[in-house]
Formats: C-alpha cells, sequence, structure tokens
C-alpha cells in the first residue's frame, strides 16, 4: 500500500502543476469557461520530447463552452491555437507529462461531464 499511496500522491502533484499552467493560460487569453479541470493518468505513454523518448503520463485538459472575455465563441482556429500553446508549455515545463488529451463540450444542454 506504501508504494501506491506515493503514486497517488505524485499523480496529485502532477495535476496540480498542469492545473496551475491551465489557469495561467486560461487568464492571459481571457477565455471565460463555465468548466476547466486538468487530471493526470495513473498509466504511462511513450511520448517525444525535443530529441528523445519519454515513458511518462498523459494529462487530460477538459474546457467547457470557451469563450472570449467579450462572450464570443472561440473560433477552430482560435482554439488550435491556444491548445498547442498550452499543451507546449505543460509538455516543455513538467517532466512527468508527455502526452496531453483534450475535451472540449460546446453544448448548452445539462450533460454532466464524467
Amino acid at each position: 500500500m506504501f508504494g501506491v499511496e506515493l503514486d497517488e500522491k505524485k499523480l496529485q502533484n502532477l495535476a496540480i502543476k498542469v492545473d496551475k499552467i491551465l489557469r495561467e493560460e486560461v487568464k492571459n487569453s481571457k477565455m471565460k469557461c463555465e468548466f476547466i479541470e486538468a487530471r493526470v493518468y495513473n498509466i504511462k505513454t511513450v511520448g517525444v520530447q525535443g530529441d528523445k523518448r519519454t515513458y511518462a503520463h498523459p494529462a487530460e485538459i477538459t474546457l467547457k463552452k470557451p469563450k472570449h472575455d467579450d462572450g464570443r465563441k472561440y473560433n477552430s482556429e482560435e482554439l488550435n491555437t491556444f491548445l498547442g500553446r498550452l499543451s507546449n508549455r505543460v509538455t516543455n515545463e513538467i517532466s512527468g507529462v508527455n502526452r496531453i488529451l483534450y475535451v472540449t463540450v460546446n453544448r448548452d444542454d445539462r450533460s454532466e461531464l464524467i
């Protein structure tokens, strides 16, 4: 059990770091979202950072109804630019995360995210 607790603590620390960068980038871009969240999964994936392979955790970033601060919806080009900048920051600044999964939800219904 002791090793499992350490792994969970490590994952929590990684998720906190990802969440910090996510919130900084959302604030800097003046994006408004109904819901944002960062998670780190307890699996490892092979990725490439720089010129070398890495074996690290994937992070999931969820954005629900991303909009500009004036209420306009993000178009796909703007969202891709934002997500690219976010992905680069996370994978370059956080060792232990080598892949980003995005969940973006633009629905107006009351569906809950799981």
